[in-house]
């Protein structure tokens, strides 16, 4: 986990040291902004609108999975009360019916998390679309050198986050 953020760490520098020198090299001014992708998600109107949609989904497939899992604490309980009272075939059979029963919820909680991704991806596509746009206009309208990430940033000075410019222009942009 260390190495990985390390790496990750000295990746941005590398980064950010290129842009600065390219920038220099040209003659302006270095201007470097941040953003939370995050935060602007979290607070902005479309990215709660689609953390909303998501959160449905969910719910439809965990109410699913939870009734399953249900029928087979149903039976598993039923095998324990009436386990001694039945024929070796007929305890093999609840059992085998009982590890199928598993084999589905397991396949099914492994679809639902497939599709739960998938939907996720589908309901942000469009948001980090804009999310984009909107960086790339204030970069240009701003005069910034680079806009980057926030979090492998342990430091910035005041007024290089435009995380709250960002979530603005997008509630204004789905206003439209």
């Amino acid at each position: 986990m260390k190495k990985v953020s390390m790496v990750l760490v000295l990746a941005v520098a590398l980064v950010f040291a290129a842009t600065v020198a390219k920038a220099q090299q040209n003659g302006q001014n270095v201007k470097i902004g941040f953003v939370d992708i995050q935060k602007v998600i979290n607070e902005s109107e479309p990215g709660k609108k689609a953390k909303e949609a998501l959160e449905v989904h969910i719910k439809g497939h965990q109410a699913k999975i939870e009734e399953k899992e249900k029928a087979i604490d149903a039976m598993k309980a039923d095998l324990e009360k009436k386990g001694a009272a039945l024929s070796e075939e007929a305890k093999k059979k609840k059992q085998d019916d009982m590890q199928s029963m598993i084999r589905d919820l397991k396949r099914m909680a492994a679809e639902a998390q497939e599709e739960v991704r998938k939907k996720e991806a589908d309901l942000t596509k469009d948001v980090f679309s804009d999310i984009r746009n909107i960086i790339r206009q204030i970069g240009k309208d701003d005069g910034y050198t680079a806009i980057m990430e926030s979090g492998p940033v342990l430091y910035s000075g005041e007024g290089t986050d435009v995380t709250d410019k960002i979530v603005k222009k997008l509630n204004d942009l789905k206003k439209k």
